[in-house]
């Protein structure tokens, strides 16, 4: 199957939400679309961005929380925030900005996406909470988005620990 099958499949799941064209996929769905990619190729790179989305269609895009998975070269690894940033420590302590995969490690791909999902669902995100009261009850979605290629300016480009 493709990575673009998958996502397409895991965007029509029940539980998500639709904005125009727009799918916010459900936590618990992304747990499905990480266990599917490993009947992928992994030969794809994948952005993850997640959104806390309120009750009153309140929605706040987690910037500094996505996860950019860039396959190239033959070394998996995690790259890290860079140590000289101001956010909060919930996100720093917690998550990895970018995983780079090795062409076709489909075990270090999945791994990486589980990680992240798992750390993501601990987090409590209570400064964002605090500063927009509106996300108080407001739940975790996300969207994926095939070989997206931004340089986060949150991160070092260098290896920093093997997946």
């Amino acid at each position: 199957m493709t990575l673009k099958k998958v996502i397409s499949n895991t965007k029509t799941m029940q539980g998500n939400l639709y904005r125009g064209t727009e799918a916010y996929i459900l936590g618990a769905n992304m747990r499905c679309f990480a266990e599917k990619l490993s009947d992928v190729d992994a030969r794809q790179g994948i952005l993850i961005t997640p959104y806390l989305i309120a009750d009153d269609g309140g929605l706040y895009e987690l910037h500094y929380c996505e996860f950019d998975v860039e396959v190239r070269g033959d070394k998996s690894y995690y790259v890290d925030y860079n140590p000289g940033n101001v956010l909060p420590k919930e996100i720093t302590e917690n998550l990895k900005p970018q995983a780079i995969i090795a062409v076709g490690d489909k075990k270090s791909y999945t791994k990486a996406v589980k990680e992240y999902l798992e750390n993501m669902s601990k987090m409590e995100f209570s400064e964002e909470k605090e500063s927009h009261p509106t996300l108080k009850n407001a739940q975790l979605f996300f969207q994926i988005f095939i070989g997206e290629r931004r340089r986060l300016p949150h991160s070092i480009p260098q290896e920093t620990t093997r997946i």
